[in-house]
């Protein structure tokens, strides 16, 4: 793992973050960059579908339509 350096004022107020949640500075950094890692992914993964979306043949509104009749035929059958 490298070795980080932070700077005194940003890691004394993230310090006095950490107190306040009563948590280790070290374990509070790791929840952050972990949250901001997720985060990260996620808009990927978004960005991804939209795009997929965007180049889709049906409008969102005829794919509704056809998941709704799809839906009331399994009803009827």
């Amino acid at each position: 793992m490298p070795d980080l350096k932070i700077g005194k004022g940003l890691w004394n107020d993230f310090v006095v973050i950490a107190e306040k949640r009563k948590q280790k500075p070290e374990s509070l950094a790791q929840e952050v960059l972990r949250d901001f890692v997720r985060q990260f992914t996620d808009e990927e993964l978004i960005e991804r579908s939209s795009a997929a979306a965007r180049r889709a043949p049906f409008r969102i509104e005829d794919s509704e339509e056809m998941v709704r009749q799809y839906r009331r035929s399994r009803k009827t059958s």
